[in-house]
């Protein structure tokens, strides 16, 4: 807040970045203002950071406006740069009861994540099927509006107790059909005995789905036990 009242000029520097190390130490920015875009006071800072201590990792960030010294969110794009960085920083923000710290996550939440195209693909499932799943008796999942392709996957149980197990997996094959078009070999393969009780899962999972709505029949093998 000091840094921005201090170089506060009502014009083309007015917000101060602040970033916090891993060793506590505070590397300081400026933005600077042009009408086809200038650099923000935290990534101003982030400069600083990378050509003064950059293997010391930032663990938060902070922007304030200099004409108040006020605690400011970081814009989108911020919010972004430093996501990229690592989804763990902590922005100060301000909150109701006050100031809090929030990750970059938690701010842009459905953001683009470049991590994700190294991951495997996650396909959560009802925690109700990892017995059958681990036993082999569920070898596929029938989806709506959520498409997956062949290749690695983690399948991801989120239990009610807030426990998260993931088993890992690949999806060796996507076909779509409409709902009427599954078979009884379909409901063996989804762990279902008949294909009246696939119905019955599909209508508790999908309520309103029509005979004609078009489905994704997702098979999967799994790595581990």
């Amino acid at each position: 807040m000091n840094h921005a009242r201090r170089w506060n000029d009502d014009a083309d520097h007015t917000v101060a970045g602040g970033l916090l190390t891993e060793s506590g130490q505070v590397v300081l920015g400026l933005n600077t203002y042009h009408f086809l875009g200038g650099p923000c006071g935290e990534v101003a800072a982030l400069s600083n950071h990378a050509s003064t201590v950059p293997d010391d990792p930032i663990v938060a960030v902070a922007a304030a406006y200099g004409p108040t010294g006020d605690i400011i969110a970081p814009c989108g794009k911020c919010r972004q740069i430093i996501l990229d960085l690592s989804p763990s920083i902590l922005f100060v923000v301000r909150e109701a009861n006050g100031l809090t710290a929030r990750t970059a996550e938690e701010l842009l939440p459905f953001a683009y994540e470049w991590r994700d195209a190294e991951r495997p693909q996650r396909i959560y499932m009802w925690e109700g099927y990892e017995s059958a799943i681990r036993a082999g008796e569920k070898r596929q999942t029938i989806r709506i509006d959520d498409p997956f392709r062949p290749g690695q996957a983690d399948l991801v149980f989120e239990k009610d107790g807030g426990e998260v197990v993931s088993i890992a997996a690949t999806v060796t094959d996507v076909r779509s059909v409409t709902r009427s078009g599954l078979t009884d070999d379909d409901a063996k393969w989804d762990g279902f005995d008949t294909l009246t009780d696939l119905n019955a899962a599909l209508d508790l999972h999908y309520p309103g789905l029509q005979e004609s709505s078009t489905i994704d029949i997702v098979a999967f093998t799994v790595s581990e036990q």
